[in-house]
């Protein structure tokens, strides 16, 4: 397997879900919070309250198309699934994680994966913020800047009218 792919899958992985499936299901998409004026950047002793819910990050490398989530917890855990298409092949993988912030590194370190042998359990990832606010969060890791947005988890869509 190809290591930006997997760089790619451990960036977005956090959730405890079933294991990878590989079918042709559409997967349930989170909203990104709408589109407003950006919001003025969070001071570095602030980026771990900010951190906390959810945010996406869209994937698309050469044939490897899809997005990730990962929640933050307050408690210093998180969820991550992401839904990948690499070549026709659809992968789904989740994780769950442990993660700190000191100064501008975020750092996770995987404690549960649906795919240990490709995501083992004790994987750290590091990430170097470069800018946080309420709605965006910017990140460089292994050389490459990525930008997440705030969603708003499914669990806050409006009940089918009656």
């Amino acid at each position: 397997m190809k290591t930006r792919f997997l760089t790619l899958a451990t960036l977005a992985l956090f959730t405890a879900a079933p294991p990878a499936k590989a079918d042709g299901s559409a997967p349930s998409v989170p909203k990104e919070t709408s589109k407003e004026a950006p919001a003025p950047p969070v001071k570095e002793e602030d980026y771990a309250k900010t951190l906390v819910g959810t945010w996406r990050q869209e994937i698309k490398e050469g044939p490897i198309n899809g997005y990730s989530t990962t929640t933050y917890f307050a408690d210093g855990t998180a969820t991550s699934s992401a839904e990948i298409d690499s070549g026709g092949k659809k992968i789904s993988v989740s994780s769950k994680a442990k993660w700190t912030v000191e100064k501008n590194k975020l750092t996770a370190e995987i404690v549960e994966s649906s795919m240990p042998q490709m995501i083992p359990a004790g994987t750290k990832v590091t990430q170097t913020i470069v800018s946080l606010s309420e709605n965006e969060i910017r990140y460089t890791q292994s050389g490459k800047e990525i930008t997440e947005k705030r969603v708003k988890p499914e669990t806050e869509k409006a009940a089918p009218a009656k």
